[in-house]
């Protein structure tokens, strides 16, 4: 009589299967509850290498994603770089093949719908936060007005806001973000310099409109300089009544004639990083009583009982919830100061991404709440049901449902903390201008000198520098 092999024997042979599949099964979950969180740290090389400036570094460590969850993000990261780095038609080409892909990500992929509902999220295609859609067209407009195309760049203001109205419309949530109130600024600000003043002073009024809201909920007021180009533009068009109107409400008078005959600098100063994406877990209680045929409607309920715990009922069983959260990357600078000419000025913030970032997620909360607690209904019920056929394919099932568990914590990670804008009048002519980033205490931490800008009487020109610090 021959031996067996080991493992051959009739309880062997099981024991090898099961420790396969369980095998199998690890390294199945790990690759899908892992898209996000390699996504952070696969972008770890290039940031580290853009905060020193080193912006051909940034591009060779930056990871192309073949696949279609992460490509949106991976145009976005490198049309910015590129951006930074003043390629500005390489950066434009990026943002484009981005923009599409915004757009093609609305026609969802009903097999990915399926698998995040079995898995996560991240299993989805990235398609974006709504700021970061909308600041694509931010750059294209800036990269556009640097390659002598200022009708391109009004077009992608233009559009930034016509986008955000049809993405707040589309969306599952109320959302308050449905007007970039900077971007209007800068709008106005790009046809006044095209002498297009009715133009300019609409922008400049909705803009006025945008920052009413963003003090309300963003906590970021209008910018005085703002108040000063609507009472500006207003007498300039002979809109008496409206010039009336704004020097009262804002506390602002008439320019004087000190203007007239000077160039205009417009300097957009950017600084530190845009908060990230973390996970922090909540337990749902799902209770004896919620149940029924719709999954969605026992999720509504489950999910109303997390924010009403005061109304009982007997909890069958704790939900883990997995959810995103947004945490600040810390930045030395506090304000920024423009000079030139003998002139000097302080900048005042005109976005703030934490802020919008922060508000905006909040808004989503409970749609995004509803959907991790209608997969955690749909895995429990499939252990469950696993766990009737055998012991060893519920453990499997409830492994796999709790290893695939995780939060989409995705995102732009290159995009700034906050936008600065400087205001500066200069003679006509050749002169240096330079951005000073400030600490808490008011001391320089970084300078920009932007070298012999020249400007021609009444002529307005556009500088921009991003602190990484």
């Amino acid at each position: 009589m021959t031996a067996s092999p080991p493992g051959a024997d009739h309880r062997g042979a099981p024991v090898l299967v099961r420790v396969t599949v369980l095998c199998l099964s690890v390294w199945l979950l790990a690759g899908l509850s892992g898209c996000a969180a390699y996504y952070a740290v696969g972008m770890g090389g290039p940031l580290k290498k853009l905060s020193r400036g080193d912006y051909a570094g940034a591009l060779e460590k930056l990871e192309k994603h073949t696949g279609d969850t992460n490509k949106l993000l991976y145009r976005l990261e490198k049309g910015l770089i590129l951006h930074y780095q003043g390629e500005y038609e390489m950066s434009n080409r990026q943002f484009a093949r981005a923009e599409a892909l915004v757009d093609q990500h609305y026609t969802r992929s009903v097999s990915r719908e399926v698998a995040s509902l079995l898995t996560n999220d991240a299993i989805r295609a990235y398609s974006g936060e709504e700021f970061e859609r909308v600041l694509i067209h931010y750059y294209r407009a800036l990269n556009y007005w640097y390659l002598g195309d200022p009708e391109g760049a009004l077009v992608e203001c233009r559009k930034a806001n016509l986008r955000l109205a049809d993405f707040a419309l589309a969306a599952e949530y109320e959302l308050t973000y449905k007007n970039d109130a900077f971007l209007q600024y800068l709008t106005g600000l790009l046809y006044e310099s095209q002498r297009e003043w009715n133009d300019a002073y609409v922008a400049y009024k909705n803009a006025a409109s945008g920052y009413a809201a963003y003090e309300e909920a963003f906590g970021l007021s209008m910018p005085r300089s703002l108040a000063q180009d609507l009472v500006r533009l207003a007498d300039r068009l002979g809109y008496q009544e409206d010039v009336y109107q704004f020097t009262h409400d804002y506390s602002v008078g008439l320019p004087g004639t000190a203007r007239q005959g000077r160039a205009h600098a417009v300097v957009l100063a950017e600084s530190g990083f845009v908060a990230r994406k973390d996970e922090y877990e909540i337990s749902v209680p799902i209770t004896s009583n919620a149940r029924g045929p719709d999954i969605w409607m026992v999720s509504e309920r489950s999910v109303y009982r997390y924010h009403h715990p005061y109304l009982g009922g007997k909890v069958k069983y704790w939900l883990r919830a997995a959810l995103p959260q947004y945490e600040s990357v810390p930045s030395a600078v506090k304000g920024v100061r423009v000079s030139g000419g003998g002139r000097s000025a302080a900048a005042f913030p005109v976005e703030d991404l934490d802020a919008i970032a922060r508000r905006t997620l909040e808004e989503k909360e409970d749609t995004i709440l509803l959907r991790t607690v209608a997969r955690g209904i749909a895995k429990y019920a499939a252990t469950k049901a696993a766990e009737k056929k055998s012991d060893w394919l519920g453990i499997l099932v409830n492994l796999f449902g709790a290893g695939t568990e995780a939060a989409d914590t995705r995102g732009w990670l290159s995009l700034p903390r906050t936008v600065w804008m400087g205001r500066l009048d200069l003679e006509p002519g050749t002169t240096d201008v330079v951005v000073e980033f400030l600490n808490s205490a008011g001391r320089v931490v970084e300078t920009q000198t932007f070298a012999a800008v020249q400007a021609a009487p009444g002529e307005t020109v556009f500088l921009s520098h991003r602190s990484f610090r």
